[in-house]
């Protein structure tokens, strides 16, 4: 309820691993649907699932966000979810993400953050959550003002939620490490290395 209808409108997921959002997005009766992601197996998945739905509108590229920034003024929505704590200069990614929205535009920003109303932001030492490559978790407020700094407006968090163990975790489908093996066995509320669990928050913007 707090996006624009997606109904005709050109909306552009950066990281859109399968297609999975891709495929949700397509109730909503958008004009097209593009995903970029440079893991060709998550290409390959998304090519096979497509063969059997044989949607016109809806189709991805294998590239990085690199590769597509000179596509300005093109896209009325973009997704960026997961995408931001691996950007070594969040606010130039962000700002070339603007200048790609239409003047009309949203942008739908899902990141880790850190809880809290201060002007922080945290830089894992080699590895969040046994993840590597994150490079920035910021607090709300830095989160905004490095929107802002981006050229952003009508900046609002709409939600605020801790990822679960329900939410992520081992199923027939998925038997390697998750969520549980991500935290400290003694102390849910902190990773492996001792950082707040992750939380992660959706912003909405404007250019």
């Amino acid at each position: 309820g707090h996006l624009k209808p997606l109904k005709n409108r050109h909306i552009l997921d950066i990281g859109s691993s399968n297609g999975y959002y891709m495929f949700r997005m397509l109730e909503h009766n958008p004009a097209m649907v593009m995903g970029i992601d440079p893991y060709t197996n998550f290409y390959y998945q998304f090519m096979m699932l497509n063969s059997m739905a044989g949607i016109k509108n809806i189709f991805t590229l294998p590239l990085r966000f690199e590769d597509t920034v000179s596509l300005s003024k093109k896209f009325n929505t973009i997704f960026c979810m997961g995408i931001l704590y691996h950007r070594k200069s969040p606010i130039e990614f962000l700002s070339q993400i603007k200048r790609m929205l239409t003047s009309d535009g949203e942008l739908v920003l899902e990141t880790l953050i850190i809880e809290g109303e201060s002007h922080t932001a945290l830089v894992p030492d080699e590895r969040y959550a046994k993840m590597p490559n994150v490079y920035f978790i910021p607090a709300v407020p830095v989160l905004t003002t490095w929107l802002k700094s981006a050229g952003f407006r009508n900046i609002r968090c709409v939600d605020i939620s801790p990822t679960t163990i329900e939410e992520q975790r081992k199923t027939e489908w998925i038997q390697t490490e998750t969520l549980a093996d991500f935290l400290d066995p003694e102390d849910s509320s902190k990773t492996i290395e001792g950082y707040p669990a992750p939380v992660r928050a959706v912003v909405i913007a404007e250019p």
